[in-house]
């Protein structure tokens, strides 16, 4: 963000601040009238608003970009049934095999790949461990 902008971004925020004091004191002074709490309703704040992330599925790149072989995973979040992702990759020269829970550990290894690291198989597993859907 350049200066000028953060300059500009600070000044509302302040502005902002100034706005919900002056409304507190409004309903402080309403209080007071009254005797009592008096149901104020509450009012939306953009900043309030919760934002739902897609749940869908992720496209992730199985190879690094200077590689000559390039390939697509669609990582999905587990399905009913499913309970762990297994994973094999190549590091260095080494094939690994590893079991995750978490959707976004998964996430993050297929984001990592390198011409170090390579991911070869992605399975989803049922409770009992059996392959229930190899995604890769």
């Amino acid at each position: 963000m350049r200066r000028d902008q953060h300059i500009q971004v600070n000044e509302l925020l302040l502005e902002r601040e100034e706005l919900f004091l002056r409304i507190h004191s409004a309903e402080k002074d309403v209080l007071r009238i009254f005797g009592a709490d008096y149901p104020f309703p509450a009012f939306e704040l953009p900043s309030n608003r919760r934002v739902k992330r897609k749940t869908g599925s992720v496209r992730v790149t199985a190879a690094p970009k200077d590689s000559p072989v390039r390939a697509n995973i669609t990582l999905r979040r587990l399905e009913d049934g499913e309970v762990r992702y297994r994973i094999t990759y190549r590091q260095f020269s080494q094939v690994l095999i590893e079991e995750h829970g978490e959707f976004e550990a998964v996430r993050t290894l297929l984001a990592c790949q390198s011409s170090q690291l390579q991911v070869q198989k992605l399975e989803t597993l049922h409770v009992d461990g059996s392959v229930a859907v190899q995604l890769y």
